[in-house]
């Protein structure tokens, strides 16, 4: 399973779509309201019914590719550390996607290509791309240095999974499954590595 990531317009999607038609959609949308457990509850729902999706496709396919990783913890964090958001939504979510992970209804992808486009970059791709709407875009543009260091702590917890600035690269083929997909202690090791205050 390979995770094609990157901030809004970085070129997810256009990426992804390279494996028609095993490939897994991103899910979007607003958050139901309610508590914070409850949301985060919804969304470790999605994630693991994208994940599942994949399992399928992966019966009759090669490569099956997520458009953004299903195991999305990575985002309330980004906005945690960019003062968008609280630690405590973000514990609540590693919360619901631990128990995800342990009844291995969510996992890691075997490789994970960040798609690293310039910011500039990115705003032209925005422009030009009429086809959807993008709401707090420059939100998701302060995500980009904390979605790169979030996948830098990835990478020195299970070298090899992560291929960065992978927009100048050939398509990142998984060369075997990884034995950690449902690894509790690399998800236990990740957290405590990005449970630090804001840069």
């Amino acid at each position: 399973m390979i995770v094609i990531e990157g901030i809004s317009s970085a070129g997810k999607t256009t990426r992804a779509s390279r494996y028609m038609p095993a490939v897994v959609d991103e899910v979007t949308g607003l958050t139901p309201p309610g508590e914070v457990a409850a949301a985060c509850q919804y969304w470790s729902d999605r994630n693991s019914e994208r994940w599942q999706r994949g399992l399928e496709l992966e019966r009759t396919h090669e490569i099956v590719c997520f458009d953004t990783d299903p195991l999305k913890i990575h985002y309330m964090w980004c906005l945690w550390q960019t003062g968008k958001g609280l630690r405590n939504v973000w514990l609540a979510n590693v919360e619901a996607t631990r128990e995800r992970i342990s009844k291995k209804h969510l996992g890691f992808a075997d490789r994970i290509a960040l798609l690293e486009p310039s910011k500039d970059v990115i705003r032209l791709q925005k422009d030009d791309d009429r086809t959807r709407r993008r709401s707090n875009f420059e939100t998701h543009v302060r995500l980009y240095e904390p979605l790169r260091r979030w996948y830098v702590l990835h990478e020195s917890l299970a070298p090899g999974r992560v291929v960065f600035n992978a927009h100048q690269t050939e398509d990142p083929m998984p060369t075997n499954l990884r034995k950690d997909r449902y690894s509790l202690q690399l998800f236990d090791a990740l957290i405590e590595a990005a449970d630090r205050p804001p840069e």
